[in-house]
C-alpha cells in the first residue's frame, strides 16, 4: 500500500464498496449470502486499511460508516432510541491483547471482562411494558430496524409476560439450532427451494417472514445478553445476565467473569474445541468490560462500542479435489448435484461429499472436474464448497454440463415457475418411486419394519412393485427373488406389511409424501375429518381453518388429492384392505382416556433415549392423552430426558419444569 497513489486507492475503494454493498444486501436483506464470512471480512478489512491510509476517501455512505444492512420495506420501521451498534472484530490473540491494552490505558487500570460465546444469529430487541411484550425488532441499520413482533410471539423461549411488571428493553441473538437448520435445508432441497447458506441466514429468513406461521415452524431460539436500561442495583454484565435469567429470558450460561488474558485465551481454546459439539452455532468469543459504569465511560465510536470486542474463529477449511459430480433424484422429482471429492477431516468427521443444491449454484461456483476446492461446514454441520482454487485448476477443463434429462428415467427435466431446482415430473420415474416407497415405509409413516432403501431398490429393479399399492400384493415367492433374503426375513416383512394395513389414517397421509404435510399436520387433519373420503373432499378453506395448518399446507393437500392418479392410488390401497379411518384420540376419546400421570399434560422429549425411539415414545404418550411438543416453555409440565440432554434440559431447569429420566417416565407409562 505504501506505493499506492491516491487515484489508485480511489479506484480500489470504489470497487470494494460496490462489492461489499452487494454482498451486504444479499446477507442482510435477502438472507442469501454470495460469499463466506471470511471473504467478506478480508475485503472489508482491506477497505478499512485504505480509508485509514487515505482519510480523504471516507464518505458517509461507506459501508464502514454503517451498521448492519439496508431495510426491506415490507416491515414497519422501528427507531432505536439507543442505537444497536455492531462489534469490532479481531482475528488473533495478539489483537485481543492490544484491545486489552487500549482499555487499560483509557480507564487507567486493569479490568474484569465477561467473556461470552458469539452466537451465530441475528440481533433482536425486545421491549416490555408493565411486564408484557409490546414490541420486537431487528437491528436493521443500527438506528432503524424492522418490527417483527408478530413473529417473535411464536419463538418459544421469548417470554410474553415477565414475572414482574417491568417496563424495560433487552437485546440478544435470535438463532436456529444445528438440528433445526439441517432439517430445514433437507426439506427445502426436497421441495426444490434454495437452501440457506448457514444458520444465521436461516434464522434471519425465518424471523423476517411476512407470514408468522412460517416463523412458528422454523424452531427459532434466542439468547438474551444485553439490558438496555437495567435497574440501578445491576452494576455488572455478569449480574445482568443472572437477573435476566431469573426473569425467564433464555440466557447462555457458559459466560465467565475473567481478568487475566491467560484465562481468556484458555476459554477461547476450550470453546474452539467444544464448538462442534454445541447444539447451536458460534463463530467466536466476545469480551465485554464487566463493569457497566466503565462501559458508559468508555463509550462508542460512530459504529462500535469501545468496551467490547469479538474474537472471530479462523475458518476451518480443507482443500480437496473434485472427482465426480453426481445427480440424484429426490422423492418429489428434484434433481440435485453432489460433488464427490477426496476425503478430508473437517469439524471432527471425514467428509467426501458436498451437496451443491441446484444447477444455478453449480454454475455460480463454477465447480469443474479436477478442481481443487476449499471445503467447510456451514453451521458446523453441512459440508459446503466455499470457493474454487483457480490457481490450481487443470488446463483444458470445461464448465460441468447441466443435465437436460433425468438421470434415472431419461425424461426431460424442467424448471417449475419460481423454482431454482431442476425437476423430473415423470410419475413413473424409478428414482422417485424408490424414494416415495422408502418414505411410505419409514417409521414416521406406515412403519413397515425391514423395508429399507436397499430392499425397495431390489423390488423396483425386479419390477415387483411400481407404486406403494403394489406392496400389499407381494407374496413370499416374490421376496424369494431378492438377494440375501431368507425365510425369516420374508416372513417378518410380509407380517410388517400386513400389520401396516391397520394403521390410523394419519400415518397413511404422512406416507403419501404430500408437500408440506408432515406427521403432525397429518394427525391434525385426520383428527378433524376422521377418514380419507372426507379428507379428499375437503376444500382449501376447511383445511386451512384447522389450528396451526394454514394456507400453504391446505393448498398442497387439496392440489394433491385433485389428481386422478392419486384418487386411483387411494382406491387401490382401500381395495387392498388399508385402513382409511382415524383411530387416534379425538376430543371425545381424549376425555374418555382414564386418568393417568400424563393425561392432559404437555411433555417434551430430549436427549438420546435408550429404551424407545423418540417416535415410539411420542405415540405412547399421546395414547395416554399427553400433548408432546418440541420446545420447552412455561406451559411444559414434564421434560423427559435421555443421554446428552442439552439446552432443553437447561431451560427446563430454569423454568422449574419437572424433570423425568426416561426410566422414571417409563415407570409411569406402564
Amino acid at each position: 500500500m505504501a506505493d499506492l497513489t491516491l487515484d489508485e486507492a480511489r479506484k480500489e475503494v470504489v470497487a470494494l464498496r460496490n462489492k461489499l454493498d452487494k454482498w451486504a444486501d444479499e446477507y442482510y436483506s435477502k438472507d442469501e449470502p454470495e460469499v463466506t464470512d471470511r471473504v467478506y471480512d478480508q475485503n472489508y478489512n482491506r477497505l478499512l486499511e485504505l480509508e485509514q491510509k487515505f482519510p480523504q476517501l471516507v464518505t458517509p455512505d461507506s459501508i464502514t460508516q454503517r451498521v448492519g444492512g439496508q431495510l426491506d420495506s415490507a416491515f414497519t420501521k422501528v427507531t432505536h432510541e439507543v442505537p444497536m451498534l455492531s462489534m469490532g472484530d479481531v482475528f488473533s490473540k495478539e489483537e485481543l491483547r492490544e484491545f486489552d491494552e487500549r482499555v487499560q490505558k483509557q480507564v487507567g487500570h486493569a479490568v474484569d471482562y465477561n467473556v461470552e460465546l458469539k452466537i451465530d444469529g441475528l440481533s433482536i430487541n425486545l421491549e416490555y411494558t408493565a411486564g408484557k411484550l409490546t414490541r420486537a425488532s431487528t437491528r436493521g441499520n443500527g438506528v432503524v430496524g424492522e418490527d417483527v413482533t408478530a413473529n417473535a410471539r411464536f419463538i418459544a423461549d421469548i417470554p410474553q409476560t415477565l414475572p414482574e411488571k417491568l417496563t424495560t428493553e433487552v437485546r440478544g441473538e435470535c438463532y436456529m439450532g444445528k438440528e433445526a437448520f439441517a432439517k430445514l435445508n433437507a426439506q427445502r432441497d426436497e421441495e426444490g427451494a434454495s437452501a440457506f447458506a448457514n444458520p444465521r441466514n436461516a434464522a434471519a429468513g425465518s424471523l423476517r417472514q411476512l407470514d408468522a406461521s412460517v416463523t412458528k415452524k422454523r424452531h427459532l431460539s434466542t439468547f438474551i445478553y444485553t439490558w438496555v436500561n437495567p435497574p440501578a442495583d445491576i452494576t455488572s454484565q455478569h449480574q445482568a445476565i443472572a437477573e435476566l435469567d431469573r426473569l425467564g429470558f433464555h440466557t447462555n450460561q457458559t459466560g465467565r467473569k475473567l481478568a487475566k488474558l491467560d484465562e481468556i485465551f484458555a476459554f477461547i481454546d476450550e470453546y474452539t474445541q467444544k464448538r462442534d459439539d454445541l447444539p447451536y452455532g458460534i463463530d467466536g468469543i466476545v469480551l465485554k468490560v464487566d463493569d457497566l459504569q466503565l462501559q458508559q465511560a468508555l463509550g462508542n465510536t460512530v459504529k462500535i462500542p469501545r468496551w467490547e470486542i469479538a474474537y472471530k474463529f479462523p475458518p476451518e477449511e480443507q482443500a480437496t479435489v473434485v472427482h465426480e459430480i453426481k445427480w440424484t433424484v429426490g422423492r418429489t422429482g428434484v434433481v440435485t448435484p453432489t460433488a464427490i471429492m477426496d476425503p478430508v477431516q473437517l469439524a471432527g468427521t471425514t467428509v467426501s461429499h458436498a451437496v451443491l443444491h441446484n444447477a444455478d449454484l453449480l454454475r455460480e461456483k463454477d465447480v469443474r472436474l479436477g478442481d481443487t476446492v476449499m471445503l467447510h461446514k456451514a453451521g458446523d454441520i453441512i459440508p459446503e464448497i466455499s470457493e474454487v482454487v483457480l490457481a490450481k485448476r487443470p488446463k483444458g477443463t470445461e464448465p460441468y454440463p447441466i443435465p437436460t434429462v433425468c438421470p434415472s428415467c431419461g425424461e426431460k427435466l424442467i424448471h417449475l415457475q419460481d423454482e431454482v431446482a431442476l425437476r423430473c415430473v415423470n410419475p413413473a420415474c424409478p428414482a422417485q418411486i424408490e424414494e416415495g416407497i422408502t418414505h411410505f415405509a419409514s417409521r414416521p409413516a406406515m412403519n413397515i419394519d425391514g423395508l429399507g432403501p436397499k430392499i425397495v431398490r431390489q423390488l423396483i429393479n425386479r419390477k415387483l412393485v411400481h407404486s406403494v399399492a403394489d406392496l400389499y400384493h407381494l407374496q413370499a415367492s416374490d421376496l424369494e427373488q431378492l438377494d440375501h433374503f431368507k425365510d425369516k426375513a420374508i416372513s417378518n416383512l410380509l407380517t410388517a406389511i400386513n400389520n401396516s394395513k391397520q394403521n390410523s389414517v394419519e400415518l397413511l397421509l404422512t406416507g403419501l409424501g404430500i408437500d408440506h404435510v408432515g406427521a403432525k399436520a397429518a394427525r391434525l387433519i385426520a383428527q378433524k375429518f376422521k377418514n380419507m373420503t372426507k379428507i379428499m373432499a375437503a376444500d382449501v378453506q376447511e383445511v386451512a381453518a384447522i389450528d396451526t395448518i394454514g394456507m400453504t399446507i391446505a393448498e398442497a393437500l387439496t392440489t394433491y388429492f385433485a389428481q386422478d392418479e392419486v384418487k386411483e392410488l387411494v382406491d387401490q390401497l382401500r381395495a387392498s384392505g388399508v385402513n382409511m379411518d382415524y383411530r387416534g384420540p379425538s376430543e371425545e376419546t381424549q376425555a374418555a382416556i382414564p386418568d393417568n400421570y400424563f393425561k392432559d399434560k404437555t411433555v417434551v422429549l430430549t436427549g438420546t433415549l435408550a429404551y424407545y425411539t423418540r417416535s415410539d415414545f411420542t405415540k405412547k404418550l399421546q395414547a395416554l392423552g399427553a400433548k408432546v411438543t418440541s420446545s420447552v416453555s412455561g406451559k411444559t409440565d414434564y421434560l423427559i430426558y435421555g443421554k446428552d440432554a442439552g439446552s432443553k434440559y437447561t431451560k427446563a431447569q430454569k423454568l422449574g419444569v419437572q424433570l423425568l429420566t426416561e426410566e422414571a417416565a417409563i415407570a409411569q407409562v406402564k
